[in-house]
């Protein structure tokens, strides 16, 4: 009922003055945005259990994502064929290796899960001005049953389904939780419900559309954290795991 209520109240500001008079600024939503993210208790560091499972047959491996709310992330992927991944995302900067090795080529398997952690407006404005999403344009946009604000604007479709995305930030307009993350370079995540672990609200899965790769990466534990910025630096990916 209340998202059937803030439609009707969106559909009559729309018709009584125009599109984006009925959108609120950026700064608004962005700092509703961190609001919902504190409520949530995601406004801290992370460690967060997950199984990826690539679509089409691929194994599945578990490892652990550390995230920090000042755009830091890693992920330790341990496959059942012996080897190990480490991906790092430091703002809009990816890399990874492979028992040790650098990746030319990363799959783009770490999601930005601190922009789900930003503690104020500005910082994740700036954030997603780093991903290279037009932080100060605001549309409307629907993807399954959310009605959403969406950061970075988008594209007008030339026929129906096939809307070329724009790098953006997908938002629920009644609970402001992110639904759909799109990079720069095309790569889509979107983000499953939200359910509570632990006494943290999480999706319970991001899937991952790079345009060749699918795969779906489910978060099943979650504890706060310390993360200091020094467990995210560069030489973890190089570094040899404990049980080598």
């Amino acid at each position: 009922m209340r998202r059937l209520a803030v439609r009707l109240a969106l559909l009559v500001a729309l018709l009584a003055s125009g599109v984006q008079a009925a959108i609120p600024s950026a700064e608004k939503i962005a700092a509703a945005i961190a609001r919902s993210n504190d409520k949530a208790g995601r406004s801290g560091p992370l460690l967060l259990g997950v199984v990826l499972r690539v679509s089409g047959g691929g194994a599945s491996a578990e490892g652990e994502i550390a995230t920090h709310p000042t755009g830091l992330a890693r992920l330790e992927l341990r496959s059942p064929q012996g080897f190990v991944e480490r991906h790092l995302l430091v703002g809009d900067e990816y890399s990874a290796s492979r028992d040790g090795e650098r990746l030319a080529n990363p799959h783009p398997f770490l999601p930005p899960i601190f922009l789900l952690q930003a503690t104020s407006g500005a910082a994740l404005e700036a954030a997603l001005g780093s991903f290279g999403v037009a932080r100060n344009e605001v549309v409307l946009g629907q993807l399954g049953d959310h009605d959403c604000y969406v950061f970075g604007g988008r594209r007008p479709a030339t026929a129906p389904g096939n809307e070329s995305l724009l790098p953006s930030f997908w938002i629920d307009i009644v609970s402001y939780e992110a639904v759909r993350i799109v990079r720069a370079d095309g790569t889509e995540y979107r983000l499953g419900p939200i359910r509570p672990i632990n006494g943290i609200q999480l999706p319970a899965w991001i899937e991952i559309d790079t345009g060749n790769l699918r795969a779906r990466l489910e978060i099943q534990t979650a504890a706060r954290a310390s993360a200091p910025a020094a467990a995210f630096a560069a030489d973890w990916l190089t570094l040899a795991s404990p049980t080598e």
